[in-house]
């Protein structure tokens, strides 16, 4: 089993219209929930307005627990849930929610299709051992322990670990096993139990970085040079890899600004300059551009590359006849798309929408 303890200090801390939110824990740890690619996700918002809406989540249901305050949820054309202090509510993320009363309470998102439960615990002076009181065909589980007040011990393979009050301790377990622990202490605890299938098929691949080598400079060359319209039709090997997510959005930052395409305009621009000055004659203009051109591919242009990529690289290039359930429908959907038919129609996306109107 995985353990992590997250503290004050760890805690992403975002405002919204209601208040101030905290984002305790997210799986993957590379997540970002404005880009709702995460699978669960747990915070503590600080609702600080007595009438506050909350986002839609389409994706995903949502369990909330009142740890200070009472408030009224209101789901517009569902129902209304009334919730005293440490009693909790279950709605579907896609519901237009209006929360009345000032409070702060904790949130727990899942992706639909996977499960999540809120209960509470109350350590006691003695160790005592905590298990799943739910049950799931899910192939993953996690337990997360947040310490609502006092604190407790948590007790897990013969290691012991001190949480105190707002501090969130995470268990990841392996693969089908069975999560168990043991607690004591005084306080308040809410244990989350989240239950969710094979990680690889429901979100990105979560690569650890690593120091940079020699061998991600060598594809830094490969890379920074097949960034063109038709390298695909020319570069076989192109044909056989997909770069993942991460790694292709590094690239588009570096296309998108044209870095690499401006250093080698202003060399270029440099020699013609001297050239016409006189300086140089066509002979020695000529050989120059030739060893900027060499310089700028082999070692200028995968330089801006190698500030930008994430290391290793390698393990984000990957073999389409390899690629998890997920990277399928990511690569096909990126197969299906037509970014220059896109920026059309963005461009023209309000012609014609005063036609047939009187002036």
């Amino acid at each position: 089993m995985k353990c992590s303890l997250f503290k004050n200090e760890d805690y992403k801390v975002s405002e919204w219209t209601g208040g101030f939110m905290k984002e305790l824990a997210v799986f993957p740890r590379t997540s970002k929930y404005i880009d709702r690619d995460f699978i669960w996700r747990l915070s503590s918002d600080n609702v600080t307005k007595e009438e506050a809406s909350f986002s839609k989540l389409p994706d995903y249901d949502r369990v909330i627990m009142v740890l200070e305050g009472e408030a009224v949820l209101s789901y517009e054309g569902q129902r209304v849930a009334r919730l005293a202090e440490l009693e909790q509510d279950r709605f579907d993320g896609d519901w237009k929610t209006i929360s009345f009363g000032e409070i702060t309470d904790y949130n727990l998102i899942v992706r639909k299709g996977e499960e999540g439960y809120l209960d509470l615990i109350f350590p006691k002076s003695e160790y005592e051992i905590c298990c799943s009181t739910e049950k799931s065909e899910k192939m993953n589980s996690t337990h997360a322990l947040y310490c609502r007040d006092g604190y407790f011990v948590v007790s897990v393979d013969d290691e012991s670990y001190m949480v105190k009050q707002g501090e969130q301790f995470v268990i990841e377990g392996e693969p089908q096993e069975t999560i168990q622990y043991g607690i004591m202490g005084e306080g308040t605890i809410v244990r989350a139990q989240i239950f969710y299938g094979d990680a690889e098929d429901i979100g990105p691949q979560i690569i650890p970085r690593e120091k940079a080598t020699f061998d991600d400079f060598k594809l830094c060359i490969y890379l920074s040079n097949v960034q063109f319209r038709w390298a695909k039709y020319i570069v076989k090997s192109l044909r056989r890899t997909w770069f993942d997510e991460e790694l292709s959005k590094a690239i588009k930052k570096i296309e998108r600004f044209y870095i690499t395409t401006l250093i080698f305009l202003i060399g270029i621009a440099s020699i013609i300059a001297l050239f016409a000055k006189g300086i140089l004659d066509a002979g020695m203009s000529a050989c120059i551009i030739a060893i900027w051109v060499a310089v700028d591919c082999l070692l200028i242009s995968p330089a801006v590359y190698m500030a930008f990529m994430p290391k290793p690289i390698r393990k984000h290039i990957k073999d389409i006849e390899n690629l998890t359930s997920y990277e399928q429908r990511v690569y096909k959907e990126e197969l299906a798309a037509n970014p220059e038919l896109e920026k059309i129609m963005k461009k023209y996306k309000n012609s014609g929408k005063n036609l047939g109107k009187d002036e």
